[in-house]
């Protein structure tokens, strides 16, 4: 339990009296900082520090996320941010972080699953695959073919059994490579002619965009420039979440596939955010949400660059904070882990 983390400080003053604190230390970056919180003037029992740390810590930890979230803010340089929008982010990557470590190893598994779940189904709503909630749930983890479904639906959802596996065993930059293996797998049993290779004609275009989209000749070479862009930026101290958006949409008007393109966009969005130092919450991409994310992508062909951030900032906290906020709480008030539901985890 986070309880373990705390440690007791005790300070003398001027007058010879002693004040002892519970204290969690926190490190972001290379600045070091601290929570303390008064627990007296004389020192306590093993027994009752202990049972003092429990029923204090929801208190010292909220507090510990938002003075790490305000710390974390300090390190970024923004472009396109709006006011407030990079605290809400932190706040929220801060408040997911505690919440991960309090899970047991059982309830982090449950967490991703249900996660994926939604993911999966959201993601491939958005190309009009039409399997449901449950039915994406029987085919990605109870191996159930859903009825009255077309090979191609099924296939499009149970891809992605082997696109989790592959991304989760990834540790690396993002690389040419490592994005053609997703498009090999996301396009398995549905294009076998063009999985994991870059296409060839520039006959193509993204439905309700009228954005010209990168000649075949120059894919490799945008590619290349968009992946060291993010890095390049990223290293420099510029905003993550911000830089993940970008390279979202600049990914998304090369259009290097023939098909597949969104969905791989979406996972290497998501890739970005999970392999950020501690990662962000990964974005749920719902059907429902559909027309908001075409209009971010419009906002970026306009260069209306911080309304598209704006877009996916409001996605992810509305789908993210509240939740997260909710449970946290929970499980700290109980004093116990071992509580979650699946319905607990994510907001759809």
């Amino acid at each position: 339990m986070l309880q373990s983390s705390y440690r007791l400080e005790r300070q003398i003053c001027k007058d010879g009296a002693e004040k002892y604190y519970l204290v969690k230390d926190i490190k972001i970056g290379k600045k070091n900082a601290k929570v303390r919180k008064y627990i007296g003037s004389s020192a306590l029992s093993p027994g009752e520090l202990k049972s003092l740390s429990i029923s204090l810590a929801l208190e010292i930890e909220t507090n510990a996320v938002e003075k790490a979230s305000r710390l974390s803010c300090a390190r970024y340089s923004t472009r396109y941010l709006g006011e407030g929008m990079s605290e809400r982010l932190e706040l929220m990557r801060y408040t997911y972080k505690a919440f991960t470590e309090i899970l047991t190893t059982d309830e982090k598994r449950k967490y991703e699953e249900e996660f994926e779940i939604n993911y999966v189904q959201g993601t491939t709503a958005i190309e009009g695959n039409t399997l449901t909630l449950g039915d994406t749930r029987d085919l990605l983890y109870n191996g159930l073919l859903p009825g009255k479904k077309s090979l191609r639906e099924i296939n499009e959802v149970q891809n992605f059994r082997r696109v989790i596996d592959y991304r989760n065993r990834h540790r690396g930059r993002l690389s040419q490579r490592y994005i053609k293996g997703l498009h090999t797998l996301i396009m398995n049993n549905i294009d076998h002619e063009s999985a994991g290779t870059f296409r060839r004609t520039d006959l193509i275009g993204i439905s309700g965009c009228d954005q010209a989209l990168t000649p075949s000749f120059e894919i490799e070479d945008e590619l290349e420039k968009i992946i060291e862009y993010y890095y390049n930026n990223v290293g420099a101290g510029a905003h993550p979440f911000e830089e993940a958006v970008l390279f979202h949409y600049h990914f998304e008007m090369i259009h290097p596939f023939t098909d597949g393109n969104g969905r791989v966009g979406r996972e290497l969005f998501n890739y970005l955010l999970m392999r950020s130092k501690p990662p962000y919450p990964k974005l749920l991409f719902l059907g429902k949400d559909r027309p908001e994310y075409l209009q971010a992508l419009r906002h970026g062909n306009e260069e209306r660059y911080a309304e598209m951030v704006a877009v996916f900032v409001e996605l992810i906290i509305r789908q993210r904070q509240k939740v997260l906020e909710e449970n946290f709480r929970r499980i700290m008030e109980s004093g116990q882990r071992g509580q979650m539901r699946l319905s607990d985890f994510v907001e759809v």
